[in-house]
């Protein structure tokens, strides 16, 4: 396997949501005259600057005692339920949600309530496409790729080896996304655990299998615990050594 930046791409099922976010990007940085996108993406401020649109965080419990965000487009606005104030991930994954109505659906409907029991693989499809777009607005995926190997950097680690091992399903491939590229994905783009696995999970390798394993991925989304084989790292990969016995699969 050749290391690639770019070496990642949406899976055919989310590729119009895709580059949805990805024009959303573009006109938000065109607008600001640069060609870096920042990360982590500053959804707020971009929401009201420059995409002109009225953003706020508010008491949202005369919607719905569960509702974390509403969007009406009449009214040009978003608002994000104060609820989420000292959860910054997803009071961000919200705004980008809300977002993704605005941009996806104000020729479907005219507002928008999300839910504290909505989330990935909702059965409701513009919920399901709207969580797609904050997936791709806020973790763009040209810009996964540079992360896994600032993270492998960061660790020492060597990023062609490592990534060979993350794509197995393996005791080497749990330690390294549990203990070393998650952590620092997630700070990165300031996401949740959960969003950064299930945008791994829509992102593809050339050959179309995902990034990450289905396995592996939902050993990290129970958040197991087992107990955790040693791991050592010798020229820049991880081993596990020998005499430890393997988790049961």
């Amino acid at each position: 396997m050749t290391f690639l930046p770019t070496i990642l791409e949406p899976s055919p099922r989310v590729r119009r949501v895709e580059r949805a976010a990805n024009d959303c990007i573009d006109a938000c940085l065109d607008a600001l005259r640069t060609d870096e996108c920042p990360l982590p993406i500053p959804v707020e401020r971009w929401i009201e600057k420059p995409l002109g649109i009225q953003f706020g965080i508010a008491d949202l419990s005369e919607y719905g005692p569960d509702v974390l965000g509403a969007t009406f487009i009449d009214e040009n606005e978003i608002l994000v339920s104060e609820k989420l104030v000292k959860n910054t991930a997803r009071l961000r994954f919200t705004a980008a949600h809300e977002l993704g109505h605005f941009r996806l659906h104000a020729s479907v409907q005219r507002h928008f309530r999300e839910t504290s029991s909505q989330g990935p693989g909702s059965p409701i499809q513009i919920e399901r496409q709207a969580d797609r777009f904050a997936a791709a607005f806020l973790m763009p995926a040209d810009a996964v790729m540079p992360e896994v190997q600032h993270a492998c950097e960061y660790f020492a680690l060597d990023p062609e080896a490592c990534c060979a091992k993350l794509i197995e399903d393996c005791e080497e491939s749990d330690w390294l996304w549990r203990k070393r590229i998650l952590p620092r994905l997630t700070r990165a783009f300031d996401v949740s655990l959960a969003a950064m696995l299930h945008r791994f999970s829509e992102l593809r390798l050339p050959d179309g299998r995902p990034f990450i394993p289905s396995q592996v991925r939902s050993r990290l989304l129970r958040s197991e615990n087992p107990t955790e084989p040693e791991i050592v790292v010798r020229d820049g990969v991880p081993h596990r050594e020998q005499g430890n016995s393997s988790k049961s699969r």
